[in-house]
């Protein structure tokens, strides 16, 4: 395993002057925001501004009803922007310390994630939830769109101090070499700050030369 914190191609920490470009690409203009409504600790964005929502921050997935549904990283995200208002069912006014406490029990690394949506959208990046065995999100290349491309990086997060398992570094490795992707790790230290680590499989000759991977 590598650890080239600031050396990956694909996620620099200092974004270039192309990589501003990037990044204005995927701002959102100011806008009024549009109603949601937080029920089965997700978000739901009614038809009638869903594609505004979608289109321009690749935000949700449609479902067929016209309306947008929301992960809880991307409702923390849109609230922080001013881009939705968001309600219970019964019409009362939320805020993201709702969503963290309605999600405490089920996801208590919400705000960890949180905080590497954020920073991956932030460099410009258009990112997507991700598939299960430990890993977090999805990442595409700059200029890509969700549902015309795929993703080519996938991001494992990591919260400073806490340990992961050999179990599950070999897991997430296996999970990320079967789909031909880029591994990163995305530690998030207690100041909140992310730093990128990318993972490689490395492969070891014994004397006799034999080879093993690790």
């Amino acid at each position: 395993m590598s650890d080239q914190d600031d050396k990956s191609p694909e996620l620099p920490l200092e974004p270039s002057d192309e990589q501003d470009e990037a990044i204005i690409e995927l701002e959102e203009p100011e806008e009024e925001p549009s109603d949601a409504v937080f029920e089965q600790r997700k978000g739901y964005v009614a038809s009638e501004s869903s594609d505004r929502i979608s289109q321009q921050g690749f935000y949700g997935t449609r479902l067929e009803d016209g309306r947008l549904e929301i992960e809880p990283v991307e409702v923390l995200h849109l609230l922080e922007r001013k881009r939705i208002i968001l309600a219970k069912s019964d019409g009362t006014i939320v805020d993201s310390a709702f969503v963290i406490k309605e999600m405490i029990e089920e996801a208590p690394d919400l705000w960890v994630r949180y905080l590497v949506f954020r920073d991956l959208r932030s460099r410009g990046y258009a990112v997507r939830q991700g598939f299960g065995g430990g890993i977090g999100f999805r990442v595409y290349s700059r200029g890509e769109r969700p549902g015309s491309a795929t993703a080519n990086q996938l991001i494992y997060v990591l919260k400073e101090g806490v340990p992961i398992s050999l179990h599950d570094l070999d897991t997430v490795t296996e999970t990320a070499s079967a789909a031909r992707k880029t591994l990163l790790f995305a530690l998030v230290d207690q100041n909140g700050e992310v730093n990128y680590y990318r993972v490689a499989r490395a492969t070891l000759r014994d004397l006799g030369g034999n080879s093993n991977n690790e």
